[in-house]
């Protein structure tokens, strides 16, 4: 990206006074990201040279020959320069600049010049004629992105966990790997600053996933040639195997991938990592073969994250965390109490993480790992269809519409054990719970759905209000009329991202 700049945010950068922490972020950004930082030779210069405070313009001048001076300008031809203001020497300056971004040689212009951003508009480049506040937005949301997050992880650096390298929690990949191979390629990962997600309990490592984004000349996919995001080591401790990590972990990958704009997910598994790979295929994961360099056949599970890729029509588990919304798929909204939101979303923005997430009591929470969850209620309505798209609302204190999710099954249920193996660790509710329920109704609808996303914008009372579906007050399972969804959607309430266009 091409930035020309101004002098007066030449002077606020390099003047002999404490920095002004926008501007300091936005040469940090532009710098890190690899954009070129340009003044025009005929405009800076000219405007230093004018400064009455010499020793400010002695400064600047000196400094700057750390910025790039834009070759090849664009002189502005009389049509240009008749539709703006062109009395003063400094006219003539500025109308040089706005027309290297009227020319499209420069793709932003930061100036914080009020005249400057009125011209701008008198040629309609004033999206692109920013100040130094808005300039710094655009950049933090090209170039940064949110790292995903879970009440019971922690995202950090290797670094923090070199002192756990000898716990025994680490034993079997070392019999995998061979001792010495793992441990200089842990200390390989602490040199490079590796991150990783991990759950520790009471100082024990129960679960950890390494993860590092590689080039084309590092992972040296077939037929791929672009940047990778591999999961380097993925491994759970068997007294947390249980918990529904490997799904949690899967997920926190797919946001992750979504966030950088990285089209490929992979990671290398054994043979005998059945469950592993029987969950990595379910979510679309393909398997290559091949021999290590210790003669063991592994798999490298690749999954692509480009949802342009996407062949099918239809919202399958496979396109996971992709979906289709076309007006042939329904939506709709399902009330949920508070209580029981916070157990099964525990990783929403609405939901604050506490003090006791790491308690026995919140790992016992497993529905919050899991993608795949189960809703259960007395409602009969049978309308929605699999692979519906499902928004719900957390109902009384809270009053927002916050997850999303696509529904994978639905039906009614009237056997204790089918329901226990239909909805086990996918649920808030305890089995006593459950048999109490369905003994007092006679049967239950369950509906079984795959957790997305969370809401780009959530939808708060206020806004429910204003949408003509929901006038039910959201009491029950509530059809969103496509003409409502649209607006929604116009609206910017969800994360096109995720959406199969």
């Amino acid at each position: 990206m091409k930035i020309l700049i101004d002098t007066n945010i030449l002077i606020e950068l390099e003047d002999n006074k404490i920095i002004n922490k926008s501007f300091s972020n936005f040469y940090r950004l532009a710098v890190e990201n690899n954009c070129h930082i340009l003044y025009h030779p005929e405009g800076v210069p000219q405007d230093l040279q004018r400064d009455k405070d010499s020793g400010r313009r002695d400064i600047i001048s000196s400094k700057l020959k750390k910025y790039e001076s834009l070759t090849d300008f664009a002189k502005p031809n009389e049509g240009f320069i008749s539709r703006l203001r062109n009395k003063k020497i400094n006219d003539e300056i500025d109308n040089k600049q706005v027309y290297q971004l009227y020319k499209g040689y420069v793709d932003l212009f930061v100036t914080e010049d009020k005249g400057i951003h009125k011209n701008a508009k008198k040629v309609k480049v004033e999206s692109k004629t920013l100040k130094i506040k808005d300039a710094l937005s655009l950049l933090e949301s090209k170039f940064t992105f949110k790292i995903p997050t879970h009440p019971i992880l922690r995202e950090h650096s290797i670094r923090e966990i070199e002192t756990k390298f000898d716990h025994n929690f680490f034993d079997s990949l070392r019999n995998d790997y061979g001792v010495m191979a793992f441990d200089d390629w842990l200390q390989k990962c602490v040199r490079n600053n590796r991150k990783c997600y991990s759950l520790i309990v009471n100082n024990d490592i129960q679960a950890i996933l390494i993860y590092n984004q590689e080039n084309v000349q590092d992972h040296k996919l077939p037929d791929i040639y672009e940047d990778a995001l591999k999961i380097c080591t993925l491994k759970v401790d068997d007294s947390a195997f249980g918990i529904k990590l490997g799904e949690l972990f899967l997920n926190k990958m797919f946001e992750l991938c979504v966030n950088r704009k990285v089209n490929h997910l992979y990671l290398t598994v054994y043979p005998k990592q059945i469950h592993l790979i029987r969950l990595l295929e379910l979510f679309g994961f393909y398997k290559v073969e091949f021999k290590n360099s210790s003669g063991k056949l592994e798999m490298i599970m690749i999954k692509s994250m480009n949802k342009t890729n996407i062949n099918d029509d239809e919202n399958i588990i496979s396109n996971h965390p992709f979906y289709f919304d076309d007006s042939s798929i329904g939506k709709y909204v399902i009330p949920i109490k508070p209580e029981f939101y916070g157990t099964l979303f525990k990783d929403g923005r609405y939901r604050q993480p506490t003090l006791f997430d790491t308690s026995e009591a919140s790992l016992s929470e497993i529905q919050g790992n899991t993608i795949l969850k189960a809703y259960i209620s007395n409602s009969k309505n049978k309308r929605p269809k699999i692979g519906d798209i499902l928004f719900f609302y957390s109902s009384r204190t809270n009053q927002v519409i916050e997850p999303v999710g696509i529904l994978e099954s639905i039906q009614t249920v009237t056997n204790f054990d089918e329901l226990l193996k239909l909805v086990n660790k996918k649920t808030v509710f305890s089995s006593d719970k459950l048999e109490n329920m369905l003994n007092e109704k006679g049967q239950l609808h369950v509906i079984i759905f795959r957790l997305v996303t969370y809401l780009k914008n959530n939808i708060n009372l206020t806004k429910i209000k204003e949408v003509e579906s929901f006038k039910n007050k959201l009491q029950t399972i509530t059809q969103l009329k496509e003409v409502d969804y649209t607006k929604l959607k116009n609206e910017k309430y969800f994360d096109e991202r995720y959406i199969i266009n």
